[in-house]
């Protein structure tokens, strides 16, 4: 499975939002989730997609997904809070 997750602004800080879709081995979507979050940063927007992405896996107890954000705040984030773990793969799109 992938998890592609992204958050957007228009201006910076500006009127932001994110979102993020689930696809199984073939592209079938099996969820997705979209929201605004008022004024904020690209950062903040890039930081909610990741949290709200990660959550969604943890209470669905989904293992062994790619998940691919283009924020490298966000990737060096994830990267630095599973030191150590099985995560297997983040990657930069």
């Amino acid at each position: 499975m992938k998890y592609n997750v992204d958050g957007a602004s228009k201006g910076n800080p500006g009127k932001v939002g994110y979102g993020g879709i689930l696809r199984d081995e073939v592209g079938n979507i099996l969820s997705l989730f979209h929201r605004h979050l008022g004024r904020a940063t690209n950062n903040i927007a890039e930081l909610m997609a990741m949290e709200q992405g990660l959550e969604f896996l943890k209470q669905e107890d989904y293992h062994n997904v790619i998940i691919e954000a283009n924020s490298k705040l966000v990737i060096n984030s994830v990267k630095r809070i599973h030191c150590g773990s099985e995560l297997e793969k983040v990657s930069r799109h």
